[in-house]
């Protein structure tokens, strides 16, 4: 149950794809974690509180390398297609200096996680999460009922996402926080709780997958006002922000969605 030695060997898998240069690998690799973290985080009444807490945290300290590189291939890969749609040439000329910034940091950024990676701390980090994910330490109530200890973590991550309601950036982006979380939650358990865990999947990933959208455009358009404080690309901005709109049109059906 739980599937952390399904999850913990993708991630070994994809942490030498990144070295590699595979395709995506980067982006798999950040998933990877997520999902151990959100098991380790939804479920935590299973295992040592000790023992969990501290694999939590150094999984956070990889999935913050991991995350800005995601990051910043993620703003060149936006700022270069947003450059190759516009009309006007200097407009065009502006997004894509833009384009070429973010990708020499997201280069520097990945010079700095290879060298994580080939580090002993990692292996270490590495070696550590195969012996958890394979004996895992266990509480009491993760021995005697983990399918009980599941669904109540299930159950207060879902009143977690009411809590965390709101319309300010930081807000929603509590919501898609908790909603991944939820999602690789109830994907982990799938197996063993049914169609009850997939629908609540299902149903999280839309809301993560609206939000993550949204923010990426916000911050996108916050990001081009900044660099032109000229406001020769307002109109730019301005149109990352109505699809930033668009894409939480349907947010309170697929809030209302999530439950348990």
């Amino acid at each position: 149950m739980y599937a952390l030695v399904g999850v913990s060997a993708e991630l070994a898998e994809q942490l030498v794809a990144v070295e590699t240069g595979g395709e995506d690998a980067v982006h798999q690799a950040r998933t990877r974690v997520r999902r151990l973290r959100s098991i380790l985080s939804v479920y935590r009444r299973a295992f040592d509180r000790e023992a969990e807490g501290r694999m939590r945290a150094r999984l956070k300290g990889l999935g913050h390398r991991l995350g800005n590189v995601r990051d910043l291939e993620v703003r060149a890969r936006d700022l270069a297609e947003l450059a190759a749609s516009q009309q006007n040439a200097d407009v065009a000329q502006s997004v894509r200096r833009l384009a070429d910034r973010a990708r020499e940091q997201h280069e520097r950024a990945l010079d700095d996680l290879l060298r994580l990676l080939r580090s002993r701390g990692l292996r270490e980090l590495l070696a550590d999460l195969q012996q958890f994910a394979a004996a895992p330490p266990l509480s009491d109530a993760g021995s005697a009922d983990p399918v009980k200890v599941a669904r109540r973590g299930l159950k207060k991550a879902v009143r977690r996402v009411r809590r965390d309601e709101g319309d300010t950036l930081e807000q929603r982006h509590a919501v898609r926080k908790t909603s991944r979380r939820i999602r690789y939650a109830a994907e982990a358990v799938s197996d063993d709780l049914g169609d009850r865990a997939k629908r609540l999947a299902a149903a999280a990933e839309a809301v993560q997958d609206a939000l993550g959208d949204h923010r990426d455009l916000v911050l996108l358009g916050r990001h081009l006002r900044e660099a032109a404080p000229d406001g020769t690309l307002d109109a730019v901005a301005a149109s990352c922000e109505r699809r930033a709109d668009d894409a939480v049109a349907g947010l309170d059906e697929g809030l209302a969605a999530i439950e348990w």
